[in-house]
């Protein structure tokens, strides 16, 4: 199983998170920053693709991710995909602000599929990490089953 990690990143929060990344998953994944990928054709040598970017102003997608969106159209012919959004929900009752459901109308539109339910990770004004390790332990089963 070969992962993508593709992910937005203005001020270093969501890198920061995706740094540990390696440290939880079971299976292998490269990492690429949203605004670097100028090519969407490479995504479909991954057997998953991972995506993360954290919620701005007022429920709006990450500036780099949402660019990405914008200059690409792949067809992920039901390829599966997870999504992890980072933001300040620590006193809110809703925890699915833009940036999430933004990014899940894109890829279903891509046909792909969740492979988990996504995750809204706390990160200010603390990093929730025990949820982060939590999600990665789900993703990590979820992928075992796909093997």
């Amino acid at each position: 199983m070969l992962g993508l990690v593709i992910y937005g990143s203005s001020r270093g929060n969501t890198k920061s998170v995706v740094n540990r990344l390696s440290d939880q998953l079971t299976f292998h994944v490269d990492i690429a920053e949203a605004s670097s990928i100028l090519d969407a054709d490479p995504l479909t040598k991954y057997d998953l693709l991972l995506f993360f970017a954290s919620t701005w102003g007022d429920g709006e997608l990450q500036i780099d991710m949402e660019s990405f969106f914008i200059r690409h159209h792949v067809n992920l012919n039901g390829k599966p995909y997870a999504i992890c959004e980072l933001g300040n929900y620590y006193g809110y009752d809703d925890f699915e602000f833009g940036a999430l459901h933004i990014m899940q109308n894109q890829l279903e539109q891509w046909n792909g599929y969740e492979l988990v339910e996504p995750f809204s990770m706390d990160s200010l004004p603390h990093k929730d990490w025990d949820s982060l390790n939590r999600w990665c332990e789900l993703l990590n089963h979820n992928v075992e089953k796909l093997k």
